[in-house]
């Protein structure tokens, strides 16, 4: 016989959801044993189901519990595991059915772990993927928006929808942004990475006996969120000629995700303001080493937001200076 204190305690997580046209169940990897020591032998789990059809003659009657899956937690076969947790999909379920589950771990002796606790779930034809999904770019967000289930198709009314985000070289979760079904077809989705693109599905949801069937996924909307309202422009902007150039100042900008300045120059007799700086100036100061102190010149500013793709404000106030007059 083997030692009791091989035997892998019970799982005591197990969940059941539906996705896809599937069941599937999930659930933790024990490392412990039944006596609380450290696990070191667990070979695999057992995944047994009890069926009751509800519209059958005997309602109330119903199946002996039958394997339907062994998953061997090195070569796990159908099923996925991942951060310490497992998770196996049930692709035979039939329309109008309740099913209930338990999980067995086993050992190297193939001695099994206490039963599971049960998960119950019922199930029903899915509703349909929800069209016209889109995004709506705002400063540190997305807003998306869909249209209803397709026209002509006689389902029951859906309970809500599903929404769920992922990023460039990821794939979409199993559990989606919101924690109850979403009863409008709009969702902001904020805290986001302006100038990051993100990539988002629907799902309608329908409740069934009191369990949340979800659909088939819409087509993949993406957008990036950007800030869309550009900085104020630049105020108290005056200039003078100084030794060593033309000396500007200007009142620092109150939005704080400017990330600098540019300068603009045009001297007399010319139509056309030309940007002087050759990268953003960072304080609002700047000398203008290359102006004449026998030429007349006008200035301009823009301040220059920081999100991608950066945004300019408005040109400044001009400010003016006149040559300095030659000493007699």
């Amino acid at each position: 016989m083997p030692p009791e204190s091989n035997v892998p305690a019970a799982v005591s997580d197990l969940q059941a959801w539906s996705r896809d046209g599937k069941v599937f169940l999930g659930w933790t990897v024990p490392t412990r044993n039944v006596e609380g020591q450290k696990l070191g032998d667990l070979l695999g789990f057992k995944v047994f189901r009890q069926d009751r059809f509800l519209e059958a003659s005997c309602p109330e009657c119903r199946a002996n519990f039958l394997p339907v899956a062994e998953i061997d937690i090195d070569y796990p076969r159908g099923a996925r595991i991942e951060g310490g947790r497992v998770l196996w999909q049930d692709a035979t379920v039939k329309p109008r059915s309740e099913y209930t589950y338990f999980v067995l771990g086993y050992n190297f002796y193939k001695t099994p772990s206490p039963e599971s606790n049960r998960a119950k779930i019922f199930w029903d034809d899915p509703p349909s993927a929800p069209e016209g999904v889109k995004t709506r770019s705002e400063n540190q967000a997305l807003e998306i928006a869909w249209g209803s289930i397709p026209a002509g198709r006689e389902e029951p009314p859906v309970t809500g929808f599903n929404l769920y985000r992922r990023t460039e070289g990821e794939r979409f979760g199993f559990f989606p942004l919101n924690p109850e079904p979403l009863k409008e077809k709009r969702f902001l989705d904020g805290g986001l990475q302006n100038g990051k693109k993100y990539f988002y599905e629907v799902r309608a949801v329908r409740n069934f006996h009191g369990t949340l069937i979800e659909g088939p996924a819409s087509a993949v909307a993406e957008g990036i969120p950007e800030k869309q309202t550009p900085p104020s422009p630049p105020r108290g902007l005056v200039a003078a000629f100084q030794e060593g150039g033309v000396a500007l100042r200007w009142d620092e900008n109150p939005e704080p995700d400017v990330a600098g300045y540019d300068v603009y120059r045009r001297s007399a007799g010319e139509e056309t303001f030309r940007k002087i700086n050759f990268s953003l100036v960072k304080q609002p100061y700047y000398l203008d080493a290359a102006a004449d102190p026998q030429k007349s010149y006008t200035y301009r500013l823009k301040a220059v937001d920081s999100p991608f793709p950066h945004r300019e404000s408005d040109f400044s106030q001009d400010a003016e200076v006149s040559p300095i007059p030659m000493k007699p």
